[in-house]
């Protein structure tokens, strides 16, 4: 006779998961979180593509081992990142942020039987580029909300700090930020940007260089962060006044929930993923000047359109943040709350249900 828990287990749907568990990018977060939360409701097979990194992280079985090819061994599998997936009964997760997708991103899309995305504004881009909005289902990525928490001692300092948290790239408006900064505080004020802005993806790439190439005044109360562990992060968030990123366009935008789910509310464009869970209650939506080409040769992007941040609207917010604070700590506290919507708990409960309607 069968345990509870053994029973549990036995009526468990069994999920392949392919993605990337190792390394320090959102996808690996992704992977790891979603995998980790999916096992309350599954059992999971984790699987990856990549060769180095064959690791089973919670089945001990080594015949799942992939050995370079992907073998499809549960009821359903869901594709975060990779390649060599079975089509039908797949998902994958698309993530993109122009209007249009490359052919690149047309291949993933037609690997699979159906496409997950993480936003609402997601789903809408992938109808407008042709995919029927029968195969498409709003799966909202997550934040570790047990890990990323306000603060229990308020940090000691002399500034208001602001912190952006991502690539230094076009599709970040990192250059037009640090540009909006120094124009609207001057060196006397009380006040800093802190840019946790590396980009390991571009050779020989300096942060404090590309500061410099600007060629602008006040840049003193910029401050250049350096790669960190996730830890020196959560406490570079608590260390924060305002989170501040007037992207393009974003395909869900994890920094910025982190950054909420630690009680520091963001001031965001009023554009793409962030809008399912950013408001004027929360954080501060920045508006959009016009929609532009979507352009960035470091990465290859040159199909569709995507945002054009309004810098006088993102010198104006900076400003409102920094003279009511009053008002800012109140959209933290709502900020907090509202995070908690997106545990990768609740991700792995949607991810559930729409399975079972599938299988």
């Amino acid at each position: 006779m069968m345990s509870l828990d053994q029973e549990r287990n036995a009526n468990k749907l069994s999920i392949d998961i392919m993605g990337t568990p190792t390394g320090t990018s959102g996808w690996t977060t992704h992977t790891l979180e979603f995998s980790r939360a999916m096992r309350e409701f599954s059992t999971v097979n984790l699987r990856t593509h990549r060769v180095g990194a064959l690791k089973l992280l919670f089945n001990k079985d080594r015949d799942m081992l992939l050995n370079g090819m992907f073998k499809k061994k549960g009821d359903f599998c869901v594709v975060i990142a990779g390649k060599h997936h079975p089509k039908e009964l797949t998902a994958r997760w698309i993530v993109w942020e122009t209007t249009k997708l490359p052919d690149s991103q047309r291949k993933l899309c037609d690997s699979a039987q159906y496409l997950w995305v993480p936003s609402h504004w997601g789903r809408e881009n992938l109808m407008a580029n042709g995919y029927a909005p029968e195969r498409i289902f709003v799966v909202p990525e997550g934040v570790a909300t047990d890990f990323y928490t306000p603060s229990r001692v308020l940090p000691k300092k002399n500034k208001f700090r602001f912190l952006m948290v991502g690539k230094w790239e076009e599709r970040k408006f990192t250059e037009a930020l640090v540009r909006a900064f120094c124009k609207e505080f001057k060196s006397t004020e009380a006040v800093e940007l802190y840019l946790q802005a590396h980009n390991k993806l571009l050779p020989n790439f300096s942060l404090s260089k590309k500061i410099a190439e600007l060629n602008i005044a006040n840049t003193e109360h910029i401050i250049c962060g350096a790669p960190c562990s996730k830890f020196e992060l959560r406490d570079l968030y608590r260390s924060a006044d305002c989170f501040v990123l007037p992207t393009r366009a974003e395909g869900w935008g994890l920094p910025i929930l982190e950054s909420m789910a630690c009680g520091i509310p963001a001031i965001v464009t009023r554009y793409s993923a962030p809008m399912d869970y950013v408001t004027e209650n929360n954080g501060y939506l920045l508006n959009v000047a016009k929609m532009v080409p979507a352009q960035d040769s470091d990465f290859g992007i040159n199909t569709g359109l995507w945002a054009e941040p309004d810098v006088e609207h993102l010198c104006a917010l900076m400003r409102l943040a920094f003279e009511k604070q009053a008002d800012l700590r109140e959209k933290g506290q709502q900020a907090h709350r509202d995070a908690q919507a997106y545990s990768w708990q609740k991700s792995a409960l949607t991810a559930t249900n729409v399975i079972k309607n599938l299988v």
